[in-house]
């Protein structure tokens, strides 16, 4: 398994496993990534914004396994988006690897923040956040277009550089 950057032809199994893995812990709801517009071409919303935002898929062979990356909230903080894993590609580092991508690369190219959206079921998910020094909010940050997420974290990413 290896991690590269989102191509146009990984579109389809991107989005079955952001579904899949969001009906797998019962957060296939309304105001969460199951339903977001650009949802049958992730490679085309984050490749045509390569100053702002960036995307990975874990791939084995031909087959996508998982998938994650960044894109602008705002024009100081970034969000980090869709990071689904289906359970064969779970447990291998590659969370950690988007994270420490995403970071870096956010805080590169200016952003100040990174910014996540969450359930408080996905204990695994907010176990990386807060290893990677996420802290929790008590709300969504205003412009938030999850309203079904019950959990949101913020990292400092100007703490981070330095």
């Amino acid at each position: 398994m290896h991690l590269r950057q989102i191509k146009t032809a990984d579109n389809s199994a991107v989005k079955n496993i952001i579904q899949t893995t969001l009906q797998e812990f019962h957060d296939d709801l309304p105001g969460t990534a199951y339903y977001d517009p650009q949802l049958a071409d992730l490679a085309g919303y984050y490749n045509h914004q390569p100053q702002k935002a960036a995307f990975w898929v874990v791939a084995e062979q031909s087959q996508i396994l998982g998938c994650g990356g960044f894109g602008p909230f705002s024009k100081q903080t970034a969000e980090l988006q869709k990071l689904y894993f289906l359970p064969e590609a779970r447990g291998h580092g590659f969370g950690k690897e988007i994270m420490l991508r995403s970071i870096k690369l956010a805080a590169q190219l200016g952003y100040q923040q990174l910014y996540i959206e969450t359930f408080a079921n996905l204990d695994s998910a907010i176990g990386l956040y807060q290893h990677f020094g996420f802290e929790q909010l008590a709300a969504p940050l205003a412009g938030s277009s999850h309203s079904a997420c019950d959990r949101w974290f913020i990292k400092d990413l100007q703490a981070s550089a330095n």
